[in-house]
């Protein structure tokens, strides 16, 4: 029998490959060189400190970035920053875990926005180091991997100042004895890059918390880094940490972002 093709019919195309989904149940792996989690795994981590900032520019600039990221046209990045006071919900989150009525938020100073991140209600404000990942996931998407590497970067950052965290099955977030929540996760992944992130609370004022029910749930308490250790953390400190946890754990290398505000294409203003 011949080896050799007939031309004149038409090209046959091979199946596609069938993508296989991440197993929910596989025990975590660390991002490694065999085990690369990020699209550029080994790259750059550009981290961008904003100081304190509103709410909502700070999502459309993620919104931006993202975009930009999408079309390679800046590598991955974080944002470091905190904001002013302000109350999120994320999909699914439940109205009846807003305590403030619309007349408390404005005596208090507070604005509420809904959001396209995963999660219920939290909290965000002064005194709380709040980072935003800008980056490309591999494909296939593992996001569950993906939120364990947050997870693992605050439990590292919070052991670095003395405090013991872990996780608690069933539960988001990362708690202290398995009663006190320290930091919140919600993420968004859209055409494979990341938006949204988490929230530390370093010297956060936990009298904020009084008007909502964090996440939904409502027999666990609210704590932070300073209520732990009987006194302030220097919040530079806790973003320089979190920073390096959070790079380490993704599989990248963390630089720094030039001096300036962040413009329309992910460049720097002076």
């Amino acid at each position: 029998m011949s080896t050799f093709r007939d031309i004149s019919a038409p090209p046959i195309d091979d199946p596609p490959a069938r993508r296989q989904r991440p197993d929910p149940t596989a025990p975590h792996l660390p991002a490694s060189d065999e085990y690369p989690l990020l699209a550029a795994h080994g790259g750059i981590l550009t981290v961008d400190r904003l100081g304190t900032v509103p709410y909502r520019p700070a999502w459309e600039l993620q919104d931006e970035l993202a975009e930009q990221r999408r079309g390679r046209r800046i590598g991955d990045r974080l944002l470091l920053l905190e904001h002013f006071p302000v109350y999120t919900i994320g999909r699914g989150g439940k109205d009846s875990n807003l305590l403030a009525t619309p007349e408390r938020l404005r005596e208090i100073g507070a604005e509420l926005i809904r959001i396209d991140r995963g999660g219920d209600i939290t909290f965000h404000g002064p005194g709380q180091v709040v980072a935003y990942p800008i980056v490309e996931l591999r494909d296939p998407l593992d996001l569950r991997r993906y939120v364990r590497a947050l997870e693992a970067a605050i439990v590292g950052t919070a052991a670095a100042f003395g405090v013991t965290t872990g996780r608690l099955d069933g539960l988001p977030g990362i708690w202290v004895a398995g009663e006190r929540k320290l930091a919140a996760i919600g993420v968004r992944v859209k055409r494979g890059v990341t938006t949204h992130g988490l929230a530390l609370n370093a010297n956060t004022d936990l009298k904020w918390f009084d008007e909502v029910i964090p996440c939904g749930i409502a027999d666990k308490e609210v704590t932070s880094l300073a209520r732990e250790l009987g006194s302030p953390v220097p919040m530079e400190a806790v973003e320089d940490e979190l920073a390096q946890q959070i790079a380490a754990h993704l599989g990248l290398r963390m630089a720094e972002g030039a001096a300036g505000v962040i413009g329309p294409a992910g460049v720097r203003e002076q």
